[in-house]
């Protein structure tokens, strides 16, 4: 049996602000079936807000990384979710280590979504 892939692409648009102590910003981006999918056809916009607000002792506050998803096909949200970040920046030696906790509430969680997330997430950061 022949299994089809689907594939989705489309414009994406965003910015980011930043001020002393403060990061915010919103990301967009828009996907669109184009080859395969069939019955799984892809119309949805995706939302992206960024608000990072550091504290002292390398520590930062903030949204998650969540994202906001509208489906166009089922002309409703897929994904609504409201959540917050707290990091803390260590040195391993030179080497930079994020750590991170973050908690998602879904509001939107019939679909594929769940209602509830919670990450722990470490993020090795490699200037350039």
């Amino acid at each position: 049996m022949w299994n089809q892939s689907l594939w989705a692409a489309g414009p994406a648009v965003g910015f980011t602000a930043r001020q002393p102590g403060l990061l915010w910003g919103l990301f967009n981006q828009n996907l669109f079936s184009f080859l395969g999918g069939g019955e799984q056809e892809v119309n949805v916009s995706i939302l992206q807000p960024i608000l990072n607000y550091s504290l002292p002792g390398k520590w930062s506050i903030g949204t998650s990384e969540m994202n906001l998803v509208y489906d166009w096909e089922q002309d409703d949200w897929t994904a609504l979710p409201v959540g917050m970040k707290l990091a803390k920046l260590v040195k391993f030696g030179a080497l930079p280590v994020q750590f991170v906790g973050s908690y998602e509430y879904n509001f939107a969680d019939d679909y594929v979504t769940p209602e509830w997330t919670l990450n722990l997430t470490v993020k090795f950061l490699f200037p350039i």
